[in-house]
């Protein structure tokens, strides 16, 4: 992959230069379109194996439920995939999907700072003059193998998690009507234990000026639950090739890229189905940025007397199940809708779950 648009964008004569101060246009030129067919191919392809282990999911799920309503589906496939990549069957909160952005206060939450601090490093965005190519990436990242060094960066992560991003998508939950869409639940009218189950710890993205692309690929088709929902939170500026490069919507391919000026804005975007990739940094500084994933779903013990609905846009258990769920990779918390006014007394909103899962060590 980084071969080919190498070679294609020395062709239609974009120097070293300009790719690194410009965003590759890959809209404009059939050329560039071709040479990335191939790879893209092959990512469609695994998109649709994943999407087709969901719907087999879902048939095992609305089986005992909705008997009618899956023999009616499975008798209308007239393809090995039923569905448009642009349909909405079987995904979880589609309102919740579109590609945002949002700001964050960076003193409140100073991801950067802290992550450089823990590292040893002074500015991330020139981490590679220390810590060139020829260097092992692995000892740059040891301290964040160590419990006690990462404590600072993984209680500042996990603040920003609880405390500024999921307050936003259940803001935005509420507002498209998420958590009413389960007839059976609301006949019940019982309050809901809504649980975000979420990353607990990101992935940090280090891109050294130099370093290789990341071939197109969509979460899902790596083993992540079609429930999460991708954030990708720069740490450094990200522009021309060192940046992330994405579809606003599954099957869209309108590659652009996610371009930030500094720390204090992030995205959210569904990586679950959207095509994604990276280039090979021809930049001349570092890319640092974080990656992790939500999902949504209701507390077992409030919905286990809650059939199943096919109108219900939360996560079911059976396809928030993942690759990663059983190794410690989520923790989770968990908000109360429809519950018994609070008086407005001071308290969290979102509350651990059990404390299950130790997030700072």
């Amino acid at each position: 992959f980084e071969h080919a648009i190498a070679e294609e964008l020395n062709k239609i004569s974009r120097t070293v230069e300009q790719r690194k101060n410009c965003s590759v246009d890959f809209n404009s030129s059939s050329s560039l379109r071709n040479a990335m067919e191939p790879f893209i191919a092959v990512a469609r392809l695994q998109r649709e194996e994943a999407r087709q282990c969901v719907f087999d999911t879902l048939d095992k799920v609305m089986m005992p439920h909705e008997p009618q309503e899956c023999e009616s589906r499975r008798a209308s496939t007239s393809s090995e995939f039923p569905c448009h990549i642009g349909s909405t069957f079987g995904v979880p909160y589609p309102a919740l999907r579109s590609e945002s952005s949002f700001l964050y206060d960076v003193d409140s939450f100073p991801l950067d700072r802290v992550l450089a601090e823990t590292l040893g490093v002074g500015d991330l965005s020139k981490l590679h003059i220390d810590n060139p190519l020829i260097k092992d990436k692995g000892k740059l990242m040891a301290p964040l193998q160590n419990r006690g060094k990462r404590r600072k960066f993984h209680q500042c992560f996990d603040s920003f998690v609880t405390s500024q991003v999921i307050p936003l998508l259940h803001f935005q939950a509420l507002s498209k009507g998420v958590f009413y869409t389960n007839r059976h639940q609301l006949q019940k009218g019982k309050p809901q234990s809504i649980i975000y189950r979420y990353q607990a710890f990101p992935t940090i993205n280090i891109v050294r000026p130099g370093e290789c692309s990341t071939d197109p690929h969509c979460d899902m088709a790596q083993g992540h639950s079609i429930g999460n929902i991708s954030y990708h939170i720069p740490l450094t500026a990200t522009f021309g090739t060192n940046a992330v490069y994405t579809e606003s919507r599954p099957g869209r391919e309108d590659w652009h890229p996610l371009v930030t000026k500094s720390p204090g804005l992030g995205f959210q975007f569904d990586g679950a189905r959207c095509l994604h990739f990276n280039l090979k940094n021809e930049t001349d500084i570092t890319r640092v940025s974080l990656n992790f994933q939500i999902a949504i779903t209701r507390a077992p013990e409030s919905c286990g007397d809650i059939d199943y609905d096919t109108d219900d846009q939360l996560c079911c258990p059976e396809l928030l199940k993942d690759t990663l769920s059983q190794d410690n990779f989520y923790d989770e918390v968990v908000v109360n809708v429809g519950d018994v006014p609070r008086s407005y007394l001071p308290g969290p909103v979102a509350t651990k779950r059990k404390g299950r899962i130790s997030v700072v060590g």
